[in-house]
């Protein structure tokens, strides 16, 4: 959990009890957990996109949330070459 600290505010105790409660579950209940986890990070994303960009059409935006996620490269690679908003 090294990669953990630089980006932590939460005490040594608090994620020891975080890390157990995770452990304590099933895999499938850690699955739908991650999945909800990423499910509201595009949506906050998005919602921050539409807030900086807001007379980008609604496909654009999905093509600058797939950078973001993604990179552009990758992104290109999956999606073609597309229009870059910054």
């Amino acid at each position: 959990m090294a990669w953990f600290k630089a980006m932590n505010d939460t005490t040594p105790q608090a994620m020891e009890a975080q890390m157990n409660a995770l452990r304590a579950m099933t895999p499938s209940r850690r699955l739908a957990l991650a999945v909800g986890w990423s499910q509201s990070i595009r949506v906050m994303i998005t919602q921050r996109l539409k807030a900086d960009h807001p007379e980008v059409p609604s496909e654009d935006l999905r093509r600058m949330l797939a950078e973001r996620l993604m990179g552009r490269e990758l992104a290109t690679r999956v999606y073609g070459p597309g229009e870059s908003h910054g």
